[in-house]
């Protein structure tokens, strides 16, 4: 007999916890006094982790947010007529169903493709909807990275080689190795910052929860992280994008959701309001708060083929997109599954002429620099994606998703198989 899928044991084990933590009331009182105490007397961050165990699409609608306004005058896409392209191009996949057969029974929500800066082909699903924005998760990675090379190019941050402790000077106090650490070893995921993906009991003291369900969301990425290397390596790691929130913060002396995201979201021309999670005290989740429409996102990959322009307005500073695209972002940084993708500016980098965003349960998006083409695939967890049951019973995970997005996109420039 086949053992159960990871999302169904994780299931288990949550409620195990919750039993064994709440079945006998005096268990519960030993065992809640252990896991507050191994949490730094932070209850609220315990009973989240035990109460909501792994990170759900849905969590935007319990957690605080911030908005972020659309643009005043929203940029409109151009829509380019039918959807057949596209669908010819999912067809020639071997072991697909019909497009919108696969987008349904992957539980995806939103399905966007924007070829030439114009809509080709949309669909909604699933509960999905053209205006209703759903958790990006780790595609915000990408956005603050944008935001931080915006600060950079107006002057208020000093520079990507700036030492974070020129704005964190905490992070220093309590390790000096900390001054050899930029923020460009943060944005690339090569500053030598301790973080261990893994997620298992105790679970309250694991990296992960301790990052996604933190009641003070900046005290824990400066108190927390720790150096296990000289920067240079590659290490995914979810404090990273937190410490250049801090320094975004700092810089411009606001919440960055009042701030460099609510200006980026405003200059990007967005049609329509979005979300940012945030902490109890105001502190958004940069590695993976931000809550958008499909077509919205489109927008930030739009802006990586067209020179970093929003209707004649310079949005994305040239430096970042030169940056985004180098050697050095197209070198190995790590393998999924044995897909060799680089890393470098936010950006996952799986081939030459491509940039690839992910984030949990399927959240997907591809820019094919070579076929002027952005698809955006958003969807609920329990279904595609890093966690749960693809469309045909398997497990498809991110990388997986991203590949076919990858031959579909190089089938609609005409070179594909």
């Amino acid at each position: 007999m086949s053992s159960p899928p990871r999302a169904l044991r994780r299931a288990r084990a949550a409620r195990a916890a919750r039993h064994a933590l709440w079945g006998a009331p005096a268990a519960a009182a030993v065992l809640g006094a252990i896991a507050v105490g191994a949490a730094g007397g932070d209850a609220a961050y315990v009973l989240r982790v035990v109460a909501h165990g792994d990170a759900s699409t849905d969590d935007h609608t319990w957690k605080r947010t911030a908005r972020l306004a659309p643009a005043a005058a929203p940029a409109r896409w151009r829509e380019a007529p039918g959807c057949e392209p596209v669908l010819a191009a999912f067809a020639r996949e071997p072991d697909a169903p019909a497009m919108y057969t696969y987008l349904a029974r992957g539980g995806a929500l939103a399905f966007v493709v924007i070829r030439d800066g114009a809509i080709a082909c949309e669909w909604y699903g699933n509960g999905g909807a053209r205006d209703r924005p759903a958790a990006a998760f780790s595609i915000s990675k990408s956005v603050t990275a944008l935001a931080l090379a915006r600060a950079v190019a107006d002057g208020t941050l000093a520079g990507r080689d700036a030492p974070i402790p020129a704005y964190v000077p905490a992070l220093a106090a309590r390790d000096p190795r900390f001054a050899l650490i930029t923020l460009a070893h943060l944005v690339d995921m090569r500053s030598g910052i301790a973080f261990d993906p893994a997620v298992g009991f105790p679970w309250i003291t694991r990296d992960p929860p301790m990052v996604y369900y933190a009641s003070d969301l900046a005290r824990t990425a400066v108190e927390r992280t720790r150096i296990e290397a000289p920067p240079g390596g590659f290490v995914y790691n979810d404090y990273a994008p937190n410490l250049l929130g801090l320094a975004l913060e700092r810089g411009y002396g606001a919440r960055s959701t009042q701030g460099p995201l609510q200006a980026l979201w405003s200059d990007l021309g967005a049609e329509y309001p979005a979300a940012w999670t945030v902490d109890d005290r105001g502190f958004a989740w940069h590695e993976s708060g931000l809550v958008s429409t499909a077509r919205d996102l489109a927008r930030l990959g739009q802006l990586m083929l067209d020179d970093g322009m929003v209707e004649g307005r310079q949005v994305a500073p040239a430096a970042f997109l030169t940056r985004s695209t180098d050697a050095v972002g197209r070198a190995r940084a790590t393998a999924f599954a044995g897909v060799e993708l680089g890393y470098r500016n936010g950006w996952w980098i799986p081939g030459p002429d491509e940039l690839l965003a992910m984030g949990n349960h399927g959240q997907i998006m591809l820019v094919s620099r070579a076929g002027r083409t952005v698809i955006v695939r958003l969807g609920r967890d329990g279904h595609g994606g890093s966690r749960g049951l693809g469309f045909d019973g398997r497990g498809e995970t991110n990388v997986s998703i991203a590949q076919r997005l990858r031959r579909v996109a190089a089938r609609l420039r005409g070179d594909g198989p």
